[in-house]
């Protein structure tokens, strides 16, 4: 069953191309978009497009590009939001029924200013409240693209090679290849160790 899916989409992966940047350039930008990204999980479907993109041979570099465009988008337009509605978002659904959203993006934004913007594209839910809180409180907009564009360039590449990886590990496990897939695991388990390290250091910052 779940190999018939993988055959499934890498297939549809091979033949349409230009339909699976599209997915992943969403995927990116939806991740960062506020109540959006709460609600829809945009990383997990640019890491499957991405990984079965591997496996129908295409090149990782336009998925790294729309990734990185896609997030920067992203978090700019929950930027946007927070100037252009400033506090009365505070007062619209979800905000105002879970009131500890908005807290908990104050506190960050409070404690790290700038540096909040790039931190918290590694930590659920704060990606998508803390460039709203950004907007709300009136950071310069020259300040937050450069926090936002920089941290786009780390975000992209620990999310994409690991889909990368993953999806070469199967496909060389579903052709009997088993040393090509340990080498190919074995660069996912380095991969995401290297992005676990990342996220826990971001997270010992945030306490």
């Amino acid at each position: 069953m779940i190999c018939s899916w993988i055959h499934a989409i890498v297939g549809l992966v091979g033949q349409n191309p230009g339909w699976a940047l599209t997915v992943a350039f969403a995927g990116a930008i939806i991740e960062a978009v506020a109540v959006v990204g709460i609600l829809i999980p945009g990383t997990p479907l640019l890491m499957a497009v991405t990984a079965a993109a591997a496996v129908a041979g295409q090149p990782m570099v336009p998925f790294l590009v729309v990734a990185i465009i896609g997030a920067v988008i992203g978090d700019f337009l929950s930027f946007w939001a927070g100037q252009r509605y400033s506090n009365r978002l505070r007062h619209c659904w979800p905000f105002s029924r879970q009131p500890k959203l908005m807290a908990q993006a104050d506190g960050f934004f409070l404690r790290y200013g700038v540096a909040s913007v790039a931190l918290c594209r590694f930590i659920p839910v704060l990606r998508s409240t803390v460039p709203l809180v950004a907007g709300m409180t009136g950071m310069s907009r020259r300040r937050f693209v450069l926090a936002n564009v920089t941290s786009a360039f780390v975000w992209a590449p620990v999310h994409v090679f690991p889909a990368q990886f993953a999806g070469l590990s199967i496909e060389r496990l579903q052709d009997g290849d088993w040393q090509s897939a340990s080498l190919w695991g074995a660069a996912l388990v380095c991969s995401c160790a290297a992005g676990w390290a990342l996220h826990r250091r971001v997270l010992a910052r945030a306490r």
